[in-house]
């Protein structure tokens, strides 16, 4: 088995994330890998997601739905977004297959 913190946000699955409210996400693909990263990090733009994934607002809003507390700041002469997760708990990662 792997140390989970040795694992990569490329490699990951699927996430389930406890908040310490005992609320509970479970994310597969993309959002798996942007929650990991806003878990690891202490913030996420759009340039730190590319080339996988080009839509991070959306998945942003779509994660805020769910309950998830994320802000965001705009930042730069172009105004970009920087998101940041504000809701406390602890991320249990899976790895996918590498091989088929």
């Amino acid at each position: 088995m792997a140390n989970p913190n040795s694992i990569k946000p490329h490699q990951v699955a699927a996430v389930r994330y406890r908040a310490l409210t005992g609320q509970e996400w479970r994310y597969r693909g993309k959002r798996a890998r942007v929650l990991s990263l806003l878990v690891e990090g202490s913030s996420l733009t759009q340039w730190d997601t590319l080339p996988w994934h080009t839509r991070l607002g959306g998945t942003i809003h779509a994660m805020r739905e769910d309950g998830l507390s994320i802000s965001t700041e705009l930042e730069g002469p172009y105004r970009h977004a920087r998101y940041r997760l504000h809701t406390e708990g602890d991320l249990i990662k899976q790895v996918g297959n590498s091989g088929s």
